[in-house]
């Protein structure tokens, strides 16, 4: 009878002990994430258009529609660094940012968002086609691609519609180690794909 007992009490045992290891009891690894920060630009001289416009969210390209923070490791290979991720994804952030230094920049009544429903004459939309780290030639480099597209919707002509559109390639050196690094050099990346935005859309305006 003990011997029955005692046989009983250790398999107990063992299943309690394999029940905490399927469990997964052990601790998590802390996943750190990272933002885009940068000054707004200053506002310029110009004077705002008598006009609003609207800054559609951006699409991705695939390879960036998640958080993770991806750099170049070779031809044909795109690593991503553990335990480090974007807090908002590429598109989302490149969208956002962008927006709020249109509004710095005062070429716009207003600079409205897609949640915004008045009717606006302009329409700024855009892609991000790349969002990463690359070494090429040796050099650390944080690289944004993206393709943006300016649109008149008060021309109801098709040739007319199309006030712009044009593929920015800003790059920052990478100087700090590992993820934030990246997340730093990424921002002054951002900076200036933004103020190079600003300055065609102003001289766009200015043309027409």
């Amino acid at each position: 009878m003990m011997k029955r007992i005692g046989i009983i009490l250790l398999l107990f045992g063992l299943l309690i002990g394999l029940s905490g290891c399927l469990g997964g009891t052990g601790r998590q690894p802390l996943i750190r994430q990272y933002v885009l920060e940068y000054p707004p630009p200053p506002k310029g001289g110009q004077t705002a258009v008598e006009e609003m416009i609207r800054v559609e969210r951006f699409s991705a390209n695939r390879l960036y529609n998640g958080l993770a923070m991806l750099y170049r490791d070779g031809a044909y290979r795109r690593e991503v660094y553990p335990e480090h991720r974007w807090r908002v994804g590429p598109a989302d952030m490149v969208t956002e940012l962008l927006r709020r230094d249109l509004r710095q920049a005062g070429l716009f009544q207003a600079v409205l968002s897609p949640r915004d429903i008045e009717e606006v004459r302009y329409s700024l939309e855009g892609a991000v086609e790349e969002f990463l780290e690359s070494g090429e030639g040796g050099e650390r480099k944080a690289l944004l691609t993206a393709t943006v597209t300016l649109l008149d919707l008060s021309r109801k002509e098709s040739a007319g519609l199309v006030v712009f559109q044009k593929t920015y390639r800003a790059e920052s050196p990478v100087s700090g180690k590992g993820a934030p690094g990246l997340a730093a050099a990424m921002s002054l990346a951002m900076s200036r794909f933004a103020q190079q935005v600003i300055s065609d859309i102003d001289s766009a305006l200015r043309r027409r």
